[in-house]
C-alpha cells in the first residue's frame, strides 16, 4: 500500500495517533504551508516550513518532534513567516537545541564570557554545571526531560552525597538557564516550565539558625582586642564586616585610595559588589578611630600598599578569597563563619529598630523603583544615622578598646546588652 498524506488540523493528539499507522508518511495541515513527517522510529518527526518561489515549492526544515511540540511550531509559525518575508534566505529554524547537552554547552560557553558575573558567582555557576548537570543529563532530548527523568537522574543521585540546599540550588540554576535559553529563543519550548524540586522531595529546607547573637559581642570585641597586636589584619577584617555588614568579597577587595578617612566614607566600586551596583559605606567616627589605628599598625610593619588586606603570596594584588575564608577559620574556629557576622548585624539592626529599607540600603541589596526614589535625597544621611546609632551600641560592648589610646574608654569589664533595650 503506498504510504499517504492525511490532511488534517495539526496536533499532538493527531500526531500520536496516526504514528502507529506505518502507512502514514506525513500529515499535512490546509490551514498552513507546512508539513509534518514522521521519522522511520514513528517516535519522532519532522516539522518543514513551504515557501512558493519561481513557480517551485521549497522545504525548509524548522525543527524536530517532539523536541517542538505541534502547539509550540504553530505559535512560532507567523515569526518564522515574517522572517521569510523580510528575507526569503533566513533562517526558519525554531530553537537551535534539540538536547539537554546542547542547552548545557550554549549556557556553559555564555557563562566564560559573562563579566557581569563576580569571580566567585561564575566559578560557582560553571561548575554545578560541569560536576553536575552536565554528566547527569547527557545524551537527553529536550522532551525527555519529565519529572520523573529529572527525578531518578538528577535529584535522588545528588542527594545522596549532598545537603538538600545545595541540590535545590543546583536545581533551581538548571531552571534558570532553561529559561534563559527559551527568552533567547534556543529551545522552542520549556520542558522545566512546570517542573519543581519540591517534587521531589519533602524535606523542609530551613533558613540556617544563628551561630552569633547579640550577647556573643563582648566576648568577640575582647578576644579580638587581645589579637589586635598580633593579628591585625584578622581583627580588621572582621571589625569591617560586623561593623558594617558587609560582605566578605567586598571587604577584602577594599583599597585604601576608596577609605576616606577624612570625610569619613568607604566607597565600594560596582565591580567589587554582588549587586554590580557602587556601594557608599559611612564611616563613623568610631570607625575612623580604629581605622586609622589599623592605618598605623601596616605602616609600622612596612606596608604602604593599595590594599586594607593585602596578598599573603604576590604584592600588589589583594588578599586572595581562599585566605580571607581562612581569617574566619581561624576567628570562628569552626562555630562561626564571615556571614554569621553580616547576619548578626542584620539582627542587632533590627533590635535597635533600624528601618527595615535602611537595612537594605546598608545591606546593599536591590531596591524597588520607589524606594530607590524615596531614599535618592537622603540615603547617604541616613545610611550614616543607622551606623552611628549601631556603632555606639558596639562600643558599650567594647568597640571603644580597638580605636586606640585617644578614645576616652568606658570601663574594661563589659557587661552584654540587648540593643533592642539600649536606648530605653
Amino acid at each position: 500500500m503506498p504510504k499517504r498524506t492525511l490532511n488534517l488540523a495539526l496536533s499532538e493528539a493527531a500526531i500520536k495517533k496516526h504514528a502507529a499507522d506505518l502507512n502514514v508518511y506525513q500529515l499535512n495541515d490546509p490551514r498552513h504551508p507546512v508539513r509534518f513527517r514522521y521519522r522511520k522510529n514513528r517516535g519522532a518527526g519532522s516539522w518543514f516550513v513551504l515557501r512558493f518561489a519561481g513557480g517551485q515549492v521549497k522545504w525548509r526544515k524548522a525543527a524536530n518532534w517532539p523536541d517542538v511540540s505541534a502547539k509550540a511550531f504553530l505559535e512560532h509559525l507567523p515569526a518564522v513567516h515574517a522572517r521569510l518575508l523580510a528575507d526569503p534566505a533566513a533562517s526558519v529554524t525554531i530553537g537551535s537545541c534539540s538536547s539537554a547537552d546542547q542547552v548545557l554547552t550554549w549556557y556553559y560557553n555564555r557563562l566564560l564570557v559573562d563579566a557581569t558575573l563576580s569571580k566567585s558567582r561564575k566559578s560557582s555557576k560553571l561548575s554545578m554545571v560541569r560536576v553536575h548537570l552536565q554528566p547527569r543529563l547527557a545524551g537527553l532530548q529536550l522532551y525527555e526531560l519529565t519529572p520523573s527523568v529529572l527525578d531518578r537522574c538528577l535529584v535522588w543521585p545528588m542527594l545522596e552525597k549532598h545537603r538538600p540546599s545545595y541540590v535545590r540550588s543546583v536545581f533551581g540554576e538548571l531552571k534558570q538557564l532553561f529559561g534563559l535559553a527559551l527568552d533567547l529563543q534556543q529551545i522552542a519550548t520549556n520542558p522545566l516550565e512546570h517542573a519543581s524540586f519540591s517534587k521531589s522531595t519533602r524535606v523542609q529546607i530551613r533558613p540556617k539558625g544563628a551561630r552569633l547573637r547579640h550577647v556573643d559581642v563582648v566576648g568577640l570585641l575582647e578576644s579580638w582586642n587581645g589579637l589586635f597586636a598580633a593579628a591585625p589584619v584578622d581583627v580588621a577584617f572582621a571589625v569591617m564586616m560586623l561593623g558594617h555588614g558587609a560582605r566578605i568579597s567586598e571587604t577584602r577587595l577594599a583599597r585604601w585610595k576608596n577609605v576616606n578617612l577624612g570625610a569619613g566614607e568607604w566607597f565600594v566600586p560596582a565591580a567589587d559588589t554582588k549587586s554590580k551596583r557602587d556601594h557608599v559605606v559611612p564611616l563613623t567616627p568610631a570607625m575612623v578611630a580604629f581605622l586609622t589605628r589599623y592605618r598605623n599598625a601596616q605602616l609600622a610593619q612596612g606596608y604602604n600598599g593599595a590594599f586594607l588586606f593585602p596578598s599573603l603570596t604576590q604584592p600588589g594584588r589583594p588578599l586572595a578569597r581562599t585566605h580571607a575564608f581562612a581569617v574566619f577559620e581561624r576567628l570562628g574556629a569552626g562555630e562561626w563563619t564571615s556571614h554569621d557576622l553580616r547576619k548578626l548585624a542584620r539582627e542587632c539592626w533590627a533590635k535597635l529598630k533600624v528601618d527595615s529599607l535602611v537595612v537594605k540600603l546598608l545591606l546593599n541589596h536591590k531596591l524597588t523603583d520607589l524606594e530607590a526614589t524615596y531614599f535618592q535625597s537622603r540615603g547617604e544621611e541616613i545610611k550614616r544615622d543607622a551606623l552611628e546609632l549601631w556603632h555606639g551600641w558596639l562600643d558599650s560592648q567594647g568597640f571603644d578598646l580597638l580605636q586606640g589610646e585617644t578614645v576616652v574608654r568606658q570601663p574594661a569589664r563589659r557587661v552584654s546588652v540587648d540593643p533592642a533595650g539600649w536606648l530605653r
